[in-house]
């Protein structure tokens, strides 16, 4: 019984100590500020991460436009892994055909083994084309690639 008293007094000064720099910050008595506001600390571990090429308060300018810091993650981790432009990825997630991360990541991974360009799968995708249909229009040779996964139909 003890131990549980003191579990929850702990935790409750760690909520104190957690929140009370947030309480103190608050003025009741000040105005919005015009200014642009500085950057989270969420935007500023993205930037650090993205490098010299990524300010932090453009970071904050897609957050004040809708999208979120974990899309802005995701697509610079998909750039990072196909050598594409981050920013161009996140146009594609949220333009008008709305692609979702495991179709432009399906459509790049295909791509880069096929030899094609990825923006033609995803054209052949948005005419109803299934992705296995894709494989088999450009694969080359019989049979399912060993690379596009377990051929389910071969008999072991």
């Amino acid at each position: 019984m003890r131990s549980k008293k003191l579990l929850i007094a702990m935790l409750l000064i760690g909520l104190y100590i957690s929140l009370s720099p947030l309480v103190a910050m608050a003025d009741p008595n000040a105005s919005p500020s015009p200014q642009k506001p500085e950057c989270n600390p969420r935007a500023r571990m993205l930037a650090t991460l993205m490098g010299d090429d990524v300010d932090c308060l453009d970071l904050m300018d897609l957050q004040a436009e809708g999208i979120g810091f974990g899309v802005i993650m995701k697509a610079y981790s998909l750039s990072q892994t196909f050598d594409l432009d981050w920013e161009d990825l996140v146009e594609s997630h949220r333009g008008e055909e709305g692609l979702g991360w495991g179709q432009i990541m399906k459509a790049h991974f295909l791509a880069s083994r096929l030899g094609v360009e990825a923006e033609e799968l995803l054209e052949e995708r948005e005419k109803g084309v299934g992705w296995g249909q894709i494989l088999k229009k450009h694969a080359k040779g019989p049979g399912k690639p060993s690379w596009a996964g377990p051929n389910h139909n071969e008999r072991t």
